[in-house]
């Protein structure tokens, strides 16, 4: 999955996307690469294994992803799927669960319509997280 980027940041008001001046929305883009590269850097082996099952999963599934579905596919306790995906969880980027059962989205998949469309070189449609 790729997402085609024209570099340049918007800035929504009322129902209008205003393009940011480019200084000001490289700033921007820098700070949220470095964020997001300080969180997966706190990540282990084994933690980013369980996110990136979960992403693939969510793409095929298109239904929230269990702890138990994660467990019995990684061959992983259901103990430490439950301490990894909390982990994921409380740092607010990878993953979260609306309902507290399954996974709702993982970064950068969601299943609700959060009103950003991507789609997949395969022609599959998702709503980004």
């Amino acid at each position: 999955m790729r997402a085609e980027m024209k570099r340049k940041m918007y800035m929504g008001i009322w129902r209008f996307m205003l393009p940011l001046p480019l200084a000001i929305s490289a700033k921007g883009m820098q700070r949220g690469v470095s964020g997001a590269k300080t969180k997966a850097d706190l990540l282990t082996e084994e933690e980013r294994q369980a996110h990136y099952f979960i992403v693939k999963q969510m793409a095929i599934a298109k239904e929230p992803i269990t702890a138990e579905f994660i467990g019995d596919k990684l061959n992983m306790s259901l103990n430490r799927v439950k301490e990894i995906v909390d982990k994921l969880e409380a740092m607010k980027t990878f993953c979260y669960r609306y309902d507290s059962q399954g996974i709702n989205w993982a970064y950068p998949l969601a299943f609700e319509d959060t009103g950003h469309k991507m789609t997949a070189g395969t022609g599959e449609q998702f709503f980004a997280a």
